[in-house]
């Protein structure tokens, strides 16, 4: 089975070691990206961003704001393989 991708920006690298420990393909937050992911994980986003899906990917959108890395796996696991 292929691995998930998740997109994740930059600043959010420890959250990026355990996306990537638990097997999902992590790659930086990017235009090229948005089309690539099957989640994608921002932090502090405005209010038109927040939980929905990127218009461009159809990827839900995670806002790690105040999550621990275990709360983000969590909900990449929840929301981006229940895609699937």
């Amino acid at each position: 089975m292929a691995r998930a991708t998740v997109a994740i920006e930059g600043q959010l690298s420890p959250y990026s070691r355990l996306l990537q420990e638990a097997g999902y393909d992590v790659i930086p937050l990017n235009d090229q990206a948005l089309h690539r992911a099957q989640a994608i994980v921002v932090q502090g986003t405005d209010n038109n961003f927040l939980g929905m899906e990127d218009p461009l990917s159809k990827a839900p959108v995670i806002n790690a704001d105040g999550m621990t890395p275990n709360q983000v796996l969590d909900a990449v696991s929840r929301r981006a393989l229940a895609r699937g």
